[in-house]
């Protein structure tokens, strides 16, 4: 219905002249008294040729049309298979959308190119960052003998976590990674996290309990690690007393469960769907202003690349329990 409005819209000057030259000629020939039954028929045949014109280029029209709609849906990529152009009018549209779809590959491939600069340059400076942090680091260890340099070594503690956070998610959004997926065992995995966060399980005086385990999955051991530890960080962070618990569920089943829960103070309801959405911080994370939402966000995707589930599940006031899913095969 809208390309026939669209189409006699267009066409409604041909019409218009139309009748007015049928009218010319009925004119003349009532003026010249012919009869009455040749002037009609004179109309209608005029009328009709008309009307098969009409229904031959609508037809044709048409088809053209049809054509040019399944062509938007390859734009965006190429020009390729653009329809030929039907007169002079059509070809010049036509070099003006090859000139536009030109300037827009220009930009993206130029974007692309910033872009692709940008994260190297990430990636260098987060390199590089990381040689002055560690220097400090042993510089507030050698001044720390009357434990004068405590706050100031968690601080530190908190820049290298963001340090390492930025060069995760540089690595995660360039255009390779460097997964390497093998078989982990995943007490190696576990205790390393432990003993990052050790400082701040003395802190707070949040007690753990994990039992070890022979346990091994198929993973990287690297991305895991990283999952395991910002997980890790959160439960200590949101927890001001209580414990940490570390175990495995679902052993001799078809998938092996890795389980954090903490005693903390939770996440509320309507914060669960989206805590793994990218800057989503909810009502915790305004709580806390050094809140990024990039954690959680960077867990889920990197799990997803690596086949693994991650399920949540927190009631407020009460703590969280955080499930990794690993395929036993």
């Amino acid at each position: 219905m809208k390309f026939i409005f669209s189409y006699f819209k267009y066409n409604l000057k041909w019409v218009l002249a139309f009748g007015i030259c049928e009218g010319i000629m009925v004119m003349l020939m009532v003026l010249n008294k012919n009869p009455m039954r040749e002037i009609l028929y004179a109309a209608a045949v005029g009328s009709f040729v008309l009307l098969l014109v009409f229904l031959w280029d609508i037809v044709h029209q048409w088809g053209h049309y049809r054509n040019l709609r399944e062509f938007e849906y390859s734009v965006s990529y190429s020009l390729e298979h653009m329809p030929d152009a039907e007169g002079i009018m059509e070809e010049e549209y036509g070099k003006l959308l090859r000139l536009a779809f030109e300037e827009k590959l220009h930009k993206e491939n130029e974007l692309l190119g910033r872009q692709k600069e940008l994260r190297e340059y990430y990636a260098m400076w987060v390199h590089q960052i990381k040689t002055p942090i560690s220097a400090l680091r042993l510089l507030l260890q050698e001044k720390n003998e009357t434990g004068e340099q405590n706050e100031e070594l968690e601080e530190l503690f908190c820049i290298e976590q963001y340090v390492e956070m930025a060069l995760q998610y540089v690595r995660l959004e360039s255009e390779t990674n460097d997964f390497v997926v093998e078989k982990v065992k995943l007490d190696g995995v576990i205790r390393g996290a432990i003993r990052k966060y050790a400082r701040m399980f003395i802190h707070k005086k949040i007690n753990l309990e994990y039992q070890g385990t022979e346990l091994a999955a198929l993973t990287d051991e690297k991305w895991l690690s990283f999952v395991v530890e910002q997980i890790l960080s959160n439960a200590v962070k949101y927890t001001a007393k209580g414990k940490i618990t570390i175990r495995f569920e679902g052993e001799g089943t078809g998938t092996l469960f890795l389980v954090i829960a903490d005693t903390g103070i939770g996440i509320k309801a309507e914060d669960l769907p989206r805590i793994c959405e990218k800057g989503y911080t909810g009502y915790n994370g305004h709580a806390d202003k050094h809140s990024t939402g990039i954690g959680l966000y960077l867990c889920n995707r990197i799990l997803k690349e690596l086949g693994h589930s991650l399920t949540i599940t927190s009631k407020e006031g009460e703590g969280t329990r955080v499930s990794i899913g690993f395929a036993v095969k």
